[in-house]
């Protein structure tokens, strides 16, 4: 696993840090910004909701489609994690991935972790997204 490590903030003493675990074979995906994720200098918001918007809301019929907008679309927690992919996944390169690997026989290894430490050594779990859960939100 590739781990990286960015401060996200800084107060009163008190800091708190990005922690990212890449499965090495998924390192080709990642936007180049990556790392600015939940921090001021993250200028990728309007992006995920755009992608967010036309990867669900302009794909999916709210009548024809009710079940995937109660379980999905209209999930707060659902919409979050996919924007999280939008955020630190490149389309781009995501999209020659897809390409070049049409079969992946052991998608479940394919993780990325994200959690947030801080300067106590406390370490919190936010994400673990596999192959599986990006391809779902694109």
């Amino acid at each position: 696993m590739i781990k990286t490590t960015n401060e996200i903030s800084k107060e009163d003493g008190y800091s708190r840090y990005n922690f990212f675990e890449i499965h090495p074979d998924l390192e080709a995906i990642i936007h180049k910004d990556y790392q600015k994720y939940g921090t001021d200098d993250f200028d990728r918001a309007e992006y995920c909701e755009n992608m967010y918007k036309q990867n669900f809301y302009d794909k999916y019929d709210e009548t024809v489609y009710k079940e995937v907008y109660e379980k999905y679309i209209n999930n707060e927690k659902f919409k979050e994690k996919a924007i999280f992919i939008y955020a630190i996944i490149d389309f781009d390169k995501y999209k020659k991935f897809v390409e070049l690997n049409e079969t992946i026989e052991n998608p479940s290894e394919l993780i990325i972790s994200y959690s947030i430490l801080d300067n106590a050594g406390v370490k919190v779990n936010i994400y673990n997204i596999s192959i599986t859960d990006i391809a779902f939100v694109f």
